[in-house]
């Protein structure tokens, strides 16, 4: 799952990536988002007590990124 959960994160532009940090550090009450990326995301160390809510977060979150673009290309 942490390798879904990689690719996921990778799919997403800047904003929602940053936005998946922050969302992780509340939700977790971890430290950093900078923690969060290099130990979770990057190193695969995600608790696997999380990893399903984690999964339900991203996606959510790559729905948004896409509505968000088609609604930008729309308004072209």
């Amino acid at each position: 799952m942490t390798e879904n959960i990689r690719q996921m994160f990778s799919k997403m532009n800047d904003e929602t990536r940053e936005e998946a940090l922050q969302l992780l550090k509340s939700e977790f009450n971890l430290g950093t988002t900078k923690y969060i990326k290099k130990n979770w995301i990057i190193g695969g160390r995600i608790p696997e007590k999380n990893q399903e809510k984690i999964v339900r977060i991203f996606q959510n979150l790559l729905r948004i990124q896409v509505f968000k673009i088609n609604e930008i290309e729309v308004q072209l």
